[in-house]
C-alpha cells in the first residue's frame, strides 16, 4: 500500500463549480389538511462550502499546496432534512451571482489540476480549452445531477489523464445502457479511468482493468462522497501509483465521507488508514 504522504509536494489547482449546500433540519408532522403537502416544523440550519470547495478541503489534507478556481456564479442548495433520519424531503437549486471575482491563477504552474464540473457554467469551452491543453496533469469528473441531467458528459474533454464518474455518468456519456460496464469504459477511450458503483465497489481500468470491493458500512450522508473519492484519488494517480491502490484509496475516502454529515468535516489521512484497518505511515 502506498504511503499517503507521498503526494504532499505537489501543487494543485482545483477548478469548478462553487456550491453551497444548505441543510435545513425540520420534524414532519403530517399531511396538510387542505392540500396533498407534507407539513413540518422547522428546525436549526446548517451552512456547508460544497463543491469545488468541499473537494479542495480534502485534497488539501493530503498535499501541502492546493489553490482554487471558481466561477462567477455559486449553485446554492437548500435541502430540507429530517431530523430525526437526515432523509432529505425537498431540495431547491438556485444560482447566484458571487459578490467578488475568483483570483485566476496560471495553470501551467501546478503539477495537477483537478476538474470538479458539476454542469453549472463554470467550465466553459474556452476554459476547458485551456485546462486540457496547458495542464500538466489533469483529472477531471463530469457530474450529472438533476440541473443537468444527461448534459453534462465527460466526452466535452478532449484530453483528461485521470477521470472518475459513477456508472450512469460513464454510461450517459457513450449513450450505452445495455453493455457490460468494461466495454463502455474502454469506449470513453481515457488513459486511466474510475467508475464508482456504490456499493459495488469501483472498477478501473489503465489498460488493465481491477476491480475493489467497497469499504462502506454505515450510512448517515451520501452527498460527496463521489467527490471525496476523486479529490482523494487524484494525487496518487498523479505520481503513478497502482491503479489498485488508488482505487483503494478512493473506496476509503468515500467510505469515511457518507459517515459525515454534510461538509461538516473533510476527509483525512488517518481516517484513511483507519479505515483501511492498518496503522499511520
Amino acid at each position: 500500500m502506498i504511503a499517503l504522504d507521498s503526494v504532499r509536494h505537489l501543487k494543485v489547482l482545483v477548478m469548478g463549480d462553487a456550491i453551497m449546500d444548505e441543510y435545513v433540519y425540520v420534524k414532519v408532522i403530517g399531511k396538510a389538511v387542505k392540500e396533498n403537502a407534507l407539513s413540518a416544523l422547522a428546525g436549526k440550519r446548517e451552512l456547508f462550502k460544497g463543491g469545488v470547495w468541499a473537494a479542495a478541503k480534502h485534497t488539501a489534507n493530503f498535499c501541502d499546496h492546493v489553490d482554487v478556481w471558481r466561477g462567477a456564479m455559486t449553485m446554492w442548495n437548500s435541502r430540507l432534512v429530517d431530523d430525526v433520519y437526515l432523509r432529505k424531503l425537498f431540495v431547491v437549486h438556485e444560482l447566484r451571482e458571487n459578490d467578488e471575482d475568483s483570483h485566476k491563477h496560471k495553470i501551467g504552474d501546478y503539477d495537477l489540476v483537478i476538474v470538479t464540473d458539476f454542469g453549472h457554467g463554470t467550465m466553459t469551452k474556452k476554459l476547458i480549452e485551456d485546462v486540457t491543453h496547458q495542464a500538466k496533469f489533469l483529472a477531471v469528473n463530469t457530474q450529472t445531477n438533476s440541473t443537468n441531467f444527461g448534459f453534462n458528459v465527460i466526452k466535452k474533454y478532449p484530453r483528461a489523464d485521470f477521470v472518475v464518474l459513477d456508472e450512469l455518468e460513464a454510461r450517459l456519456a457513450m449513450h450505452d445502457n445495455h453493455s457490460p460496464l468494461e466495454v463502455v469504459i474502454e469506449k470513453l477511450d481515457y488513459p486511466c479511468i474510475i467508475v464508482t458503483r456504490g456499493t459495488h465497489g469501483a472498477i478501473g481500468y489503465d489498460g488493465c482493468f481491477e476491480e475493489v470491493p467497497a469499504l462502506t458500512q454505515a450510512v448517515i450522508d451520501t452527498m460527496g462522497a463521489g467527490d471525496a473519492f476523486f479529490a482523494v484519488a487524484a494525487p496518487f494517480a498523479t505520481i503513478g501509483a497502482k491503479l489498485k491502490d488508488i482505487i483503494k484509496i478512493g473506496n476509503a475516502a468515500g467510505a469515511v465521507k457518507v459517515g459525515i454529515v454534510g461538509h461538516r468535516s473533510s476527509v483525512t489521512p488517518h481516517a484513511i488508514y483507519q479505515q483501511l484497518g492498518i496503522e499511520d505511515g
